[in-house]
């Protein structure tokens, strides 16, 4: 019984249906324990409905039970696993999510470097596992947003570097969410005033984006590439140099051009005109 309204849940959880979701991992984890009582021993499946609960309160917005949820998880899987085992971290990154709707920081970040800490030990053992580099990678990801919203940009810069690496090695270069990161490392940048690496990220997205190798581009590449272009134009703001960033508008339209971004665009587009002619300066 336990096992079918844990899988009822997960239908309910990927059709969205967040409530009744949460409702079937209820019954899932009562009807777990009670078989782990009767049995006289520790049930880990009670842990991985504890951690789909948490998910559902979490896409709920009720972070207190989210984090209740988890927290029951994580004491359990250390206690039948042990502190170091890989499972442990993945409810360690989802108490950390937690604590940053709360925006405790600390305790955000404490979460983050135990999971970090125990991904890393089991990647020592196995050096080569794919699955663990990215869970590393998510882990790094996690930290970046963070050190960015506390204005933390060096190291910021670090973990969405370290990131980028590993996903490159395990997605390669194209992959939707390494360019995702390269554009979070190119945001970092800009925030700390490294303008020339950040523009070398942004080409480097729009180059993977495949722009100056297919005729064709998807819409979602199309999209992309125009939005590293406009960020390349306000950094050129940034640095009052409004030819270079009338260059990477226009560079942006082109790629624009039957996308919802293109009526934004032109808009920006003349607006820099203004400023390069000599008109009233309304920097970013």
């Amino acid at each position: 019984m336990g096992s079918a309204h844990h899988n009822l849940g997960v239908v309910y959880l990927g059709a969205d249906r967040h409530e009744d979701a949460l409702d079937s991992f209820l019954q899932a984890v009562r009807v777990r324990k009670r078989l782990a009582i009767a049995k006289g021993k520790g049930n880990p499946d009670v842990a991985i409905s504890l951690v789909k609960m948490g998910v559902c309160n979490l896409l709920l917005k009720r972070f207190d039970d989210a984090l209740v949820a988890f927290d029951e998880a994580l004491a359990i899987r250390q206690r039948s696993l042990g502190e170091l085992h890989p499972s442990t971290a993945r409810v360690l990154n989802n108490i950390g999510c937690v604590h940053v709707e709360f925006a405790r920081y600390p305790q955000a970040s404490k979460a983050f470097q135990s999971a970090l800490h125990v991904q890393r030990n089991a990647l020592q053992k196995d050096p080569s596992d794919g699955s663990l580099q990215f869970a590393i990678s998510t882990t790094l990801c996690n930290l970046g947003y963070l050190y960015k919203s506390q204005g933390a940009h060096q190291k910021s810069i670090a973990a969405f570097k370290e990131a980028l690496g590993l996903q490159e090695a395990v997605l390669g270069e194209k992959h939707s969410t390494v360019l995702a990161t390269l554009d979070c490392l190119a945001e970092a940048n800009t925030q700390d005033e490294q303008f020339s690496a950040a523009i070398r990220c942004y080409d480097t997205l729009i180059s993977r984006a495949g722009v100056k190798k297919k005729k064709k581009m998807t819409t979602e590449e199309k999209e992309a590439s125009a939005v590293a272009s406009q960020k390349m134009s306000l950094i050129y703001l940034k640095q009052n140099d409004d030819a270079a960033a009338l260059r990477k508008l226009k560079e942006a339209l082109s790629y624009a051009k039957g996308t919802s971004l293109e009526r934004q665009l032109r808009v920006e587009m003349e607006e820099v005109k203004n400023l390069h002619r000599g008109g009233k300066k309304n920097r970013v």
